[in-house]
């Protein structure tokens, strides 16, 4: 009796030990290093923004989840300075309106990973992982407090939340608001 209690103590503890091992909850790719502009005509003039909006399959390739299910959605930007002054981005206004024309709201990087693990249920795992995919998802984020030289870019992404049922990632604008010339992007 007493040796089948152990046996079983033994067993569940080897359980809880190898869910909570590993590295991180989920892989993040990291953002490609940037380039020069290579996708901006060479004779556009000002801040320039180059953006997609990552669908169920990207997001999977790129955060090993489905955001749009879990309720949260990203934006690769990237942002190009073709200004002769530095542009600072805590001075951008950054929206996601959905096709109804409401904003969404953005949510920082560790609320985008609190929502992910929730619905894929991620109960049991160890802190440090935790930790390490927060870390993941701070790093590939848009620095909203980053200077861009003249000539240079920035790359990151934003989360935003999805509302349950009644956002589709069809007819989003995302829109950079603070600059001379307003940006907008349509994913149709």
């Amino acid at each position: 009796m007493i040796r089948r209690k152990l046996t079983i103590f033994a067993l569940s503890l080897s359980l809880l030990a190898s869910i909570g091992c590993g590295a991180q909850l989920y892989n993040v790719t990291p953002l490609p290093a940037a380039s020069s502009a290579d996708d901006v005509a060479s004779g556009e003039q000002g801040l320039i923004a180059v953006t997609s909006i990552l669908d169920g399959d990207q997001s999977l390739e790129r955060f090993e989840a489905n955001l749009p299910l879990a309720g949260v959605i990203a934006v690769d930007v990237r942002l190009v300075n073709r200004t002769a002054a530095p542009v600072k981005t805590d001075a951008l206004k950054f929206n996601l309106r959905d096709s109804s024309g409401g904003n969404l709201n953005r949510l920082p990087p560790d609320q985008a990973l609190k929502r992910v693990m929730k619905y894929y249920g991620d109960g049991f795992y160890r802190k440090d992982a935790k930790l390490r995919t927060i870390e993941s998802y701070e790093k590939i984020g848009l620095a909203t407090n980053a200077t861009i030289e003249p000539q240079g870019n920035l790359r990151g992404v934003l989360f935003f939340e999805k509302q349950n049922n009644r956002t589709s990632l069809g007819g989003l604008t995302f829109s950079v608001v603070g600059v001379t010339k307003q940006i907008n992007i349509n994913n149709n």
